[in-house]
C-alpha cells in the first residue's frame, strides 16, 4: 500500500502537472471505483470542473475543484495515478496515441504495473489523468468541500506535519497500551505510516516492534520521533518505495527501495553488522521485520 512518502510524491507531481487544468470527461471499466456519487451522476458532475489545488491528508489525495467540489482518492493496496499526453483511457480501453511524439517507448508501455488502468480523466491541453490499480481496491469520491473536515475528523495528526511536536507525539504514543508497531499503523493516532516505514523507523530508533507503547521511556520516544521525521523525509526525497506495485505519475519506480534496511529482508544480515539477522514476526495480523539484537525489549 502506498504510504506517506509515495502519496506525497504523487501529490507533488500532480501539483506540477495538472493544476489549473479543466476536466473534460471521465471513462471507466470499473464503475465501482467511484464511491460517491453513483457513477452516472459522477460522470455528469465532474465535467467542466477546474483543478484548483492538490494536497495530501495521511494516505489520501485531495484534489480541490471549482464549484466548491473536491475529489478524494485513496490508493489502497495497488493504486497509482499516471499523467500522460500520449496515453488515454477511452471506451473502457487504454490506448496510446499515434502521433509522432508518442512513438518512442515510455514507462507506461514498458512496465506492466502501469497497464491496469480502470479510470481515466480527459483534461484540456491534451493531458490525461489515469488511475492504474491491479487489485481494484482504490476509491474515488466527489464531495462538497464542506464535507472534508467531517470525512477526516478521526484522522490523527500527519506524521510529517510541523504541528506534530515531540510533546504531542509523546502524549499520543504513551496513551496506548498496545505494541508500538500497531500504534504506528493506526491512522487515528498518527496518519501516513504503514508497514514499510513503521519497520524502518523502529529499526532506526532501535525499538522492538512488539514493545508496548506506554512502556517507552522519554529518551526512546525522542529517538523514535527523530527517526520518524528522518526516514520519511529521506523516503520523500527518494520518491518512495517500489517494492511491489507503486509507481509515480510518470510510471517510474521510487528510489527508497534500495535504502530500506529491514522491511522484507528476513534472514539477511543486520545492516549494523551487530551479529544478528533480520526476523519476521506477526503483530496484530501484520508482518514486522526487525533485528532482535539491535531492537531488544
Amino acid at each position: 500500500m502506498p504510504e506517506l512518502p509515495e502519496v506525497q510524491t504523487i501529490v507533488q507531481d500532480l501539483k506540477t502537472k495538472i493544476s489549473g487544468h479543466k476536466i473534460l470527461g471521465v471513462n471507466s471499466d470499473w464503475p465501482k471505483i467511484i464511491k460517491k456519487p453513483d457513477y452516472e451522476q459522477f460522470e455528469k458532475d465532474i465535467q467542466g470542473l477546474i483543478i484548483e489545488k492538490i494536497e495530501r491528508r495521511g494516505k489520501n489525495i485531495i484534489i480541490y475543484l471549482s464549484r466548491d467540489k473536491a475529489l478524494i482518492i485513496h490508493l489502497k493496496m495497488t493504486g497509482h495515478p499516471l499523467v500522460s499526453t500520449c496515453w488515454e483511457f477511452t471506451k473502457e480501453k487504454l490506448r496510446k496515441k499515434s502521433n509522432e511524439e508518442c512513438k518512442k517507448p515510455d514507462p507506461i508501455e514498458e512496465d506492466p504495473q502501469n497497464r491496469f488502468v480502470h479510470l481515466g480523466f480527459s483534461l484540456d491541453k491534451g493531458k490525461n489523468l489515469l488511475l492504474s490499480d491491479l487489485r481494484k481496491f482504490a476509491t474515488v469520491r466527489l464531495v462538497d468541500k464542506t464535507e472534508i473536515p467531517l470525512i477526516f475528523a478521526k484522522l490523527g495528526p500527519d506524521a510529517m506535519s510541523e504541528k506534530l511536536t515531540f510533546s504531542d507525539f509523546k502524549k499520543v504514543i504513551q496513551e496506548q497500551k498496545r505494541s508500538i508497531k500497531q500504534v504506528l499503523l493506526d491512522q487515528e493516532i498518527i496518519a501516513g505510516i504503514g508497514n514499510i516505514y513503521s519497520d524502518e523507523i523502529l529499526f532506526e530508533a532501535r525499538i522492538n516492534p512488539k514493545e508496548s507503547a506506554d512502556k517507552l521511556t522519554l529518551p526512546r520516544l525522542k529517538k523514535m520521533y527523530v527517526a520518524m521525521k528522518k526516514i520519511l523525509k529521506e523516503a520523500i526525497e527518494k520518491r518512495g518505495s517500489s517494492i511491489s506495485d507503486y509507481r509515480d505519475t510518470a510510471g517510474e519506480k521510487g528510489f527508497y527501495t534500495e535504502s530500506r534496511r529491514v522491511y522484507k529482508k528476513e534472514k539477511e544480515e543486520c545492516p549494523r553488522k551487530c551479529g544478528g539477522s533480520i526476523k519476521r514476526v506477526k503483530i496484530g495480523g501484520r508482518s514486522s521485520y526487525f533485528c532482535p539484537f539491535c531492537q531488544k525489549n
